[in-house]
């Protein structure tokens, strides 16, 4: 015959002690590794990713109006939704074939201060994070004009993303001066 308690808090303060003792403990706390975020493009064969705050905002190519006496790689000007934005052809800038207009073909507008620019790539590839510490690789071995702009790269599954930097772009005098 089953115990019988003549006081019901007592029972349910065994009840409490039973169950505390059959309980799974929690799970061990594991710190993370940092992760380090961007956004993923292609230009040409070659994948970058760039810092989230850089980029502000993605586009298909919209019309382009060309602009007489510039540099090749400047396609023209586009009216956004009221505001003229520059574009650049980035592979073209950097010497490469020219970005073939398609389905995948976007525009990256640059978030910096008191340039209206957008740069024309070849595809979008989408959020992409890296383990800080496990991924991150010296390039400064590596020969391409591209990798001017570069501020590190990360290797995944044997392929390396560079870290575009916008701002280093920005500021580069060829950049700057697309007079003809």
């Amino acid at each position: 015959m089953a115990k019988r308690h003549e006081n019901p808090l007592g029972l349910l303060h065994e009840m409490q002690q039973v169950g505390r003792q059959a309980a799974p403990g929690l799970p061990e706390q594991v710190k993370a590794a940092p992760l380090w975020s961007g956004l993923g493009f292609r230009l040409s064969e070659l994948q970058f990713v760039t810092p989230l705050n850089q980029v502000s905002e993605i586009l298909p190519c919209p019309v382009v109006t060309p602009v007489p006496g510039v540099k090749h790689w400047l396609k023209g000007i586009a009216n956004v939704r009221g505001n003229l934005l520059t574009i650049i052809d980035l592979p073209e800038y950097f010497g490469k074939a020219p970005v073939r207009l398609d389905d995948k073909s976007r525009l990256l507008v640059m978030n910096v201060p008191g340039l209206n620019t957008a740069l024309l790539v070849n595809e979008v590839l989408g959020l992409r994070h890296f383990d800080e510490e496990q991924e991150k690789q010296d390039i400064s071995a590596l020969d391409d004009a591209v990798f001017a702009h570069l501020r590190g790269a990360f290797l995944r599954d044997n392929v390396l993303w560079g870290v575009f930097d916008m701002h280093s772009l920005a500021e580069s005098l060829t950049f700057k001066h697309v007079a003809a």
